[in-house]
Order: structure tokens, then sequence, then C-alpha cells
């Protein structure tokens, strides 16, 4: 059995595949397998494992509707490791994080899940914004320390039943630790350990208006869903009061990524089932 399996959906990508297996494939000696959930409709994956020969197991599973939902349950259907985790077909793994996961759970014994830090290639946070640098993961903080690219699960501890909600079109990976914590199992924050992802915020440049609108939209149903009012109420009034100080310098652009974000939370929160 081995130590990791890394479920790896991709659409669209090519460049920026090729440079997560070849970082997976660097953490070796750390036993480890791919399972790469393809939903392109072409055969770009196949040629991008053929012209590198990864030196570690990986196993190529197509599908035919796009979901990433599905593509990580799937992904979890095939994976056989000790842990399990979900990075990115944009996301990179520094030299030495497997085998330092792997002893941060040894030192945990407690835990079941490790949420760690990510930055972008300069060093700067892209995601798990979180004040604290370290704390045990709860619904209050879950939205800001459950990075789906900086996730490890002990797979034995997985309930079957438990899965990626599909129905979810933002912060699906939230939901599903949250339901994990529900049914006991124990999630930690530590930004001492870093996975490598490019900068994406509404304030990037990176991302379109209506993207921002509808992970609002998904964020809102999260939150409805889970019953955080007041988590909702925060972050919609974070929103408003991030687009006015930028509005008011003038940075019409900015302001309008923020409150096409706080419109999703809306729209997401009161149409949540």
């Amino acid at each position: 059995m081995p130590q990791f399996s890394l479920i790896i959906p991709t659409l669209g990508r090519t460049d920026e595949l090729r440079k997560m297996f070849q970082s997976a494939a660097a953490q070796l000696p750390v036993d480890l397998e791919i399972i790469v959930v393809d939903q392109n409709d072409d055969d770009r994956v196949a040629r991008i494992l053929s012209e590198l020969a990864l030196p570690v197991p990986a196993r190529h599973v197509r599908l035919t509707r796009k979901s990433l939902s599905l593509a990580r349950n799937v992904g979890l259907d095939h994976a056989t490791g000790e842990f399990v985790a979900f990075p990115d077909d944009d996301c990179w793994y520094p030299a030495g994080l497997l085998a330092n996961v792997s002893a941060w759970f040894e030192r945990h014994p407690g835990y079941e899940i490790l949420a760690v830090g990510a930055v972008d290639e300069e060093g700067l946070s892209s995601g798990n914004r979180w004040f604290q640098d370290a704390c045990d993961i709860r619904p209050i903080n879950a939205l800001r320390t459950t990075f789906s690219n900086s996730l490890f699960l002990r797979r034995a501890s997985l309930p079957m039943e438990i899965r990626f909600d599909e129905k979810l079109s933002a912060s699906e990976e939230t939901d599903y630790i949250l339901r994990l914590l529900k049914v006991g199992l124990h999630g930690r924050f530590d930004r001492s350990l870093k996975v490598g992802h490019p900068r994406r915020d509404m304030l990037s440049g990176t991302v379109s208006k209506e993207r921002a609108r509808k992970y609002g939209q998904g964020m809102g149903q999260f939150v409805r869903h889970h019953s955080l009012t007041t988590l909702w109420l925060a972050l919609l009034g974070y929103d408003l009061v991030r687009g006015s100080a930028v509005l008011v310098r003038g940075k019409f652009t900015d302001a309008g990524f923020c409150f096409a974000h706080a419109r999703g939370l809306f729209q997401g929160f009161l149409a949540a089932r």
C-alpha cells in the first residue's frame, strides 16, 4: 500500500499539470500513487504521462461529466494510500513536503485531517489566509483553513458515506471537512508546512466578475447549509466594506469584484436548500 494517494482532477491545463506531476515525482523516496481524474475532451493527459514516464504509479481515470466534486469522489474510490490529498492541476509540491506531512501525522496521532499553508511562486499567501499560524479546524475558521490543495487526510478514517457534495459550486472542500468533523474526526491547520499554488483571489486580476459571483454563491449555499448565519453576515459585511474602501480610492474594477462576490453570497444564502 502506498503511503500517499494524490487525487488530481484536471480540465484544460497542460503545462501546469506537467509541473504538478514532476513535483509529485520529486517527493521520492516517499511511496505514493497519482490518480489523475481527466475531464478533458482530448488526449493531453495521456500525452503528458507518456512524455514524462513518471517513476511513480499513475492511474489515468477519464470522466465524461465535468464536476470537480465528482472527480474527487471518483478519485477516492480508486485511492489505496494511507493518506489522501487533493492537489489541483495548477498546484505543486515543494521538495520534502510529503515526508514532512508523514512526520507530522506521526507526531499527532489524534488528528485525521491536516491542512497546511499555500504560497505562490513569490512566496505570497495564496490560500488559507487565517490570522493564526496553527489552530484546530472549527466551523468559524474552516473557510480560511481548508483550501483543497492543502488538505491531507487519513484514508482509513474517512466514512464511505461522506463525500464531496456535487451540488455545491464552491466551498465544497470546506463542506466536506465540516461533515467529517461532525462525525468525530479531528482537524488541524498548520502553516509551518506549505503547498504551492498561484494566487487567484478577487483582486489578483486572474478571475472574472462572474466567477467571483459564482464563488460567492457557492459560499452562501455552504454557510446556509451549515447554519452559519453569523459567519455569513461577517463575510457579507467584509465584502461590502472592502468594496467600498477600494471604490473611494478610485479602483472601480476591484470594487466591482467585491460587490459581485457579495451579490453571490446573498443569492446563494437565500436560495440554499
